[in-house]
């Protein structure tokens, strides 16, 4: 043995570098790479079950605490209906099953109807039997169907209860449903006088099945994974695949597991297929929510995985023996003082400098090395700067539009209005009032579509409009084609704002402001124009300085605006104006074209 090493060890020793490099470290370099992949491989298929599970029992909680709510208004729907309908049909003298209509009784109990649907809008539709057979629906169509409602099982059902709320199974009706189609989940309560105890008639109230597989649909983990609701009888009912609706689940293998199971999950093998499944109960109408998920589609990102550490372990064998045959202690010691300074660059440190001992490549490359972080640094100084200005006049903004005066002006002009009585004025300033803050915060975002900042405008020209009627009158054309574009928000309003007070309000005839927007060429090009007093051309000329002493809040909202545009766009978007004294002033935005830095989501 001690002979057998000693051989080779001399045999080791004899070799070159290039040999000596590549016996060592092709054997550490390969093994990890190699451990690595079935490691990563098992660690991601157990992770993605894992995430899967635990995102199913999460969106799962809250389907059930969504579909509880939904059911839960719909009996206090037909709670509250019941005490309203006993106000209005428990009378001394009840209609006869012979007398026609009663107009007035028809009107009060349809009214009751509609004002349920609105305060509880998952129910679609409701419908009420008196005791005479006559139905009373909050649509019309809902009324032509008598024979076949007091014929009916449901009917039927709900007579024999005593008041209590009675969900019927869900099914497709040709009777008090809009659409024969699709399927409705309905709930009944047999009405009684509270007083004699008669019986008053049999209310109806339809949840359709669309909104129950919205919430679904809505709370999906993955798009490799499908929930669906089933009952006691394995019948599917409620999915975002209607073809799968009020029919049994496809597989018997899944049928069978989803009765015998409550609240578990569990990987079965479905028609040669793994499949994630996951099961909780939905005690409230003895219903089960189900998941079933492919595990193939899980870890489909695997296979993939698995050949780019195949070839990462290829790359690196064949870097290997390349590189064994030019190292050298030339080169050696620069080069593992550039890989330290790396590592310490990896880590965060842009105070590295390598020193320079040669002029040859890899004194070349130190120097750039040196050089590119300098550069890095100043760039980055020179973001943070930019980003950091970008926030200071979106706060500034965001707070000038959030002022004190304006909002209590409004306010007395909505305290006003209700004083003279002018409701349908109250109600339109208040609503343009939110929503003009509304999109003034617009959740965070920094950009948003034309179209919201042109809505966003017309609620604030909605107020000025009431507050200054006898100063101006104003006109929006906006190319509809750019309304989908992305705008840095709160762009136009401080130039609206800016022709308001500083240009028509401040001369004596009535004034008219118009808003225009199109395409030209590559830009984007929105035109806020009045026809006020205008500027010299001395303000003109001062209007962007930023030191100047007599900058006013007027300068202040354009040179934001402008500074924003120039610092989001470039130098080459921003503000154009052109004003004369006595004529008026134009102002031009110009953004570009093609801007998507934030989109929907």
């Amino acid at each position: 043995m001690n002979k057998l090493l000693h051989l080779v060890s001399d045999g080791f020793k004899n070799k070159k570098i290039r040999s000596k490099i590549m016996l060592i470290y092709m054997p550490l370099l390969l093994l990890p790479l190699f451990v690595l992949g079935y490691a990563a491989n098992a660690i991601y298929s157990k992770a993605i079950i894992h995430q899967t599970t635990q995102s199913f029992t999460d969106n799962s909680a809250l389907i059930i605490d969504r579909l509880n709510g939904m059911l839960t208004n719909a009996e206090s729907s037909a709670n509250m209906l019941a005490l309203n309908l006993n106000r209005i049909l428990g009378a001394p003298k009840p209609v006869a099953e012979d007398e026609t209509y009663d107009l007035p009784r028809y009107n009060a109990v349809t009214t009751e109807l509609a004002l349920a649907l609105v305060v509880f809008p998952d129910v679609e539709s409701i419908a009420f039997v008196d005791h005479a057979g006559r139905i009373y629906g909050s649509d019309v169509w809902m009324e032509g169907y008598k024979d076949t409602v007091l014929a009916s099982q449901a009917y039927e059902t709900i007579m024999a209860t005593n008041g209590v709320n009675k969900w019927l199974p869900m099914e497709k009706r040709h009777y008090l449903s809009k659409d024969t189609n699709k399927p409705v989940l309905t709930l009944g309560k047999h009405l009684y006088d509270i007083g004699s105890g008669n019986h008053l008639g049999i209310l109806f109230l339809n949840v359709r099945e669309d909104t129950l597989s919205s919430v679904l649909k809505e709370m999906k983990g993955t798009s490799a994974g499908q929930y669906f609701i089933v009952n006691q009888q394995g019948f599917v009912v409620s999915s975002p695949d209607k073809e799968k609706l009020l029919q049994p689940v496809e597989s018997e293998h899944v049928q069978a597991w989803v009765k015998t199971h409550y609240d578990s999950t569990d990987i079965q093998v479905i028609d040669g297929e793994q499949q994630l499944l996951a099961i909780r109960s939905f005690p409230q109408l003895g219903w089960k929510l189900v998941s079933a998920t492919s595990l193939r589609s899980l870890t489909a990102g695997l296979e993939s995985l698995q050949w780019t550490l195949l070839a990462i372990a290829l790359l690196c064998s064949v870097a290997a023996i390349i590189g064994s045959s030019y190292l050298s202690n030339v080169i050696a010691l620069p080069i593992v003082e550039l890989a330290r300074s790396m590592k310490g660059f990896r880590e965060g440190d842009l105070n590295i400098q390598l020193k320079v001992a040669t002029r040859d490549e890899m004194g070349y490359l130190a120097l750039g090395f040196n050089e590119m972080l300098r550069r890095l640094k100043e760039l980055l100084e020179n973001v943070m700067r930019e980003q950091r200005q970008k926030r200071e006049y979106e706060l500034a903004l965001i707070q000038s539009q959030i002022k004190p005066h304006f909002l209590y002006n409004t306010l007395d002009v909505i305290y006003a209005l209700s004083t003279m009585g002018r409701n349908t004025d109250v109600q339109r300033t208040t609503k343009a009032l939110a929503d003009f803050y509304r999109v003034s915060l617009s959740g965070g975002r920094e950009h948003i579509r034309l179209e919201e900042e042109i809505r966003n405008v017309k609620d604030y020209l909605a107020i000025q409009q009431i507050r200054y009627s006898d100063v101006f009158t104003y006109e929006i054309d906006i190319d509809k084609s750019i309304l989908q574009v992305y705008i840095l928000k709160l762009t136009l309003q401080p130039l609206i704002e800016n022709a308001i007070y500083h240009g028509l309000k401040e001369q004596t005839q009535m004034g008219k402001l118009l808003i225009k927007g199109y395409r030209s060429g590559n830009r984007i090009v929105i035109e806020v124009a009045d026809d006020g007093v205008g500027m010299s051309e001395d303000q003109l000329s001062r209007l962007f300085q930023e030191d100047r002493e007599d900058a006013g809040h007027s300068s202040f909202g354009l040179l934001n605006v402008n500074n924003r545009l120039k610092l989001t766009y470039g130098s080459q978007y921003g503000l154009q104006i052109e004003s004369h004294l006595g004529k008026g002033t134009v102002v031009w935005v110009n953004v570009p074209d093609d801007y998507r830095e934030e989109r929907d989501g």
